[in-house]
């Protein structure tokens, strides 16, 4: 199995993210936001392993490439993000390199120092790595229609544990999944 990105309630991605936006009021995009990924729900490559365990063998000694049913740019992704937790979004475009020189001390330092360094939220050169190329499942994988799973959408449910970080709580409004109405915002 190789999953995409994951999203779920204890995700690298999403929750750093809200969690970088809501502590320093903006979110850096690296190399603009115009890398593709597809990520996909954790419970749903959960269902994909579960899947291939239980059928008649089939599966066995083949390669899955599980991304979610949208692709979408690291920008779009951090739209959903901003939207659930309803804050205006605030982005400072960051290429590439920079981003690159910003995390290079760090890395010098994991391989001088004998003590664990603290991870970054953000500037961890093994994500801005993992930006700087579009990930997404090649034409002729193995995917999960081939395990007779549907993947889910993110907008929704799979994203609704970002409402921890709303201004006001997480009972604050109503749910990304149902409809708001913009008269009921303070």
């Amino acid at each position: 199995m190789k999953p995409a990105v994951m999203i779920g309630t204890e995700d690298r991605i999403m929750n750093r993210w809200a969690h970088f936006a809501k502590k320093y009021s903006f979110l850096p995009l690296i190399g603009g936001g115009s890398t593709k990924i597809q990520p996909v729900y954790v419970v749903d490559v959960a269902s994909a392993i579960v899947a291939a365990l239980k059928d008649d063998g089939s599966s066995m000694g083949n390669v899955y490439e599980l991304g979610g049913p949208e692709i979408y740019t690291v920008h779009e992704l951090a739209e959903l993000m901003y939207e659930t937790i309803r804050e205006w979004p605030r982005y400072v475009n960051l290429p590439l390199p920079i981003a690159k020189a910003i995390a290079m001390p760090r890395e010098v330092l994991l391989k001088k120092v004998p003590f664990p360094l603290p991870n970054p939220d953000i500037f961890n050169l093994d994500q801005i790595n993992a930006f700087a190329a579009d990930t997404v499942v090649s034409e002729n994988a193995l995917t999960f229609m081939d395990l007779g799973i549907v993947p889910h959408k993110l907008k929704g449910y799979p994203v609704e544990y970002l409402i921890q970080y709303r201004k006001g709580g997480p009972q604050f409004g109503s749910t990304v999944s149902e409809k708001v109405n913009p008269d009921s915002y303070p």
